[in-house]
């Protein structure tokens, strides 16, 4: 009986120890399961952020469009007054929307909660000669005159930035 006593009392603290060691092991699972899930929340967050100015530069580059339809080609200048700008004359230098100085129209959101008005520019390239609707040889060939809209907004803060352009035709 005495080897079965000096057994027990090597054994009570090892019981402890196996706890302590799975509890440790829980610990640093449950702490991985957290922070894994803040990483796919700020990723939704991101994600949505990205949409929300997704959403506002394309409300901006429809207010573009509706823009060209309704107004006149005297309008457009060289400098870009208004954010519209003329390039068709040969001195006229491409538009450069990353620049501080650039000329912009402010444009309506239609709905989407961002950190700021999106905007957009509007460039008036040079006319073209459209050459696929007559084949009348005695019929000057019809001109068409091409706008290309910039539209920039950014989302819900102001980390995330969309840029969208389209080719109009008016």
């Amino acid at each position: 009986m005495n080897n079965q006593t000096v057994y027990h009392a090597r054994q009570q603290g090892m019981v402890l120890v196996i706890c302590l060691i799975m509890l440790v092991l829980l610990t640093l699972s449950g702490i991985a399961a957290m922070q894994g899930s803040t990483l796919q929340e700020r990723m939704a967050g991101n994600g949505r952020d990205a949409e929300q100015a997704f959403l506002a530069a394309e409300a901006a580059l429809r207010n573009g469009e509706i823009f060209v339809l309704q107004t006149q080609d005297t309008d457009y200048s060289t400098a870009g007054t208004n954010g519209l700008y003329d390039v068709t004359a040969s001195t006229a230098l491409p538009v450069d929307w990353k620049d501080s100085n650039t000329l912009w129209r402010t444009g309506d959101t239609m709905g989407s909660s961002t950190a700021g008005d999106p905007h957009y520019l509007i460039e008036k390239l040079p006319e073209v000669n459209n050459q696929g609707l007559s084949l009348a040889a005695d019929q000057p060939l019809e001109t068409m005159i091409i706008y290309r809209i910039t539209a920039r907004a950014v989302g819900t803060t102001d980390v995330s930035q969309a840029v969208l352009q389209s080719t109009f035709r008016r």
